[in-house]
């Protein structure tokens, strides 16, 4: 069985990488207004200032927008707009680059991914029989966030997600936004979601889920680990 929407990777993904000057992100997250609600600290005046002296600066390094390039390409797929001719990464001038760290803060709600991020990947795998007030990644994922996100595959709606990839503790950013843009299951139940990643232009990768053994991933099909998702759709 295959379930496919109309958003195709590799017409409707950005045909550029995932990686932009740190400086630039945070200069025009600063010029933008939206420091202090990431971060939930008052940034006073000479400080956002004093990011746009330091864009240019190696120190910062390259951050990723996955959360803005995902959903500025739902945002263009629902407008009827191809964005895999655009395949170089647009500077901190360009307007597209404002749209991505918009689009990269809209999808943090606030803190609320990046708390949502932190709840889960300190939960273990698969929690134990005498844990009764919780539930594991793959549970959580199989029984709660699977249907969701099959309902709206089988409406044909492709879907932003969150890749839960670490455990413990580590950095939210190691986790990541992508879109599923369709599903298949073997015969056996197993199912392969596919995805538009920012990480992967112009290909469609895909992620491994047993519903019945409530198990996801060890690996993405482009190989990085994965342990479970939840759904997180642009607003």
């Amino acid at each position: 069985m295959e379930v496919t929407t109309g958003f195709d990777p590799r017409l409707h993904g950005f045909g550029f990488r995932n990686s932009f000057p740190g400086g630039s992100v945070v200069a025009e997250l600063a010029r933008q207004g939206r420091l202090s609600e990431l971060t939930g600290l008052k940034v006073p005046r000479a400080i956002r200032g004093l990011t746009d002296l330091a864009a240019g600066g190696d120190f910062w390094g390259a951050f990723g927008l996955c959360g803005g390039m995902s959903w500025s390409a739902l945002d263009r797929y629902q407008q009827s707009i191809p964005s895999a001719e655009i395949r170089s990464t647009p500077d901190s001038a360009h307007e597209l680059f404002r749209e991505l760290v918009k689009r990269q803060a809209d999808s943090m709600k606030g803190r609320g991914l990046m708390e949502r991020c932190i709840v889960w990947q300190f939960l273990p795998d698969r929690a134990p029989w005498w844990m009764i007030w919780s539930m594991g990644v793959g549970r959580l994922t199989a029984s709660q966030e699977w249907p969701k996100l099959r309902s709206a595959l089988d409406a044909g709606t492709p879907t932003g997600m969150v890749l839960i990839r670490a455990q413990g503790v580590v950095a939210p950013s190691k986790h990541h936004q992508v879109v599923a843009v369709g599903y298949r299951v073997s015969g056996a139940g197993a199912v392969t979601i596919d995805l538009y990643d920012p990480n992967h232009p112009g290909m469609r990768s895909s992620v491994p889920l047993e519903p019945v053994s409530q198990t996801v991933g060890p690996r993405q099909s482009t190989g990085e680990s994965v342990r479970g998702f939840f759904v997180w759709t642009p607003g």
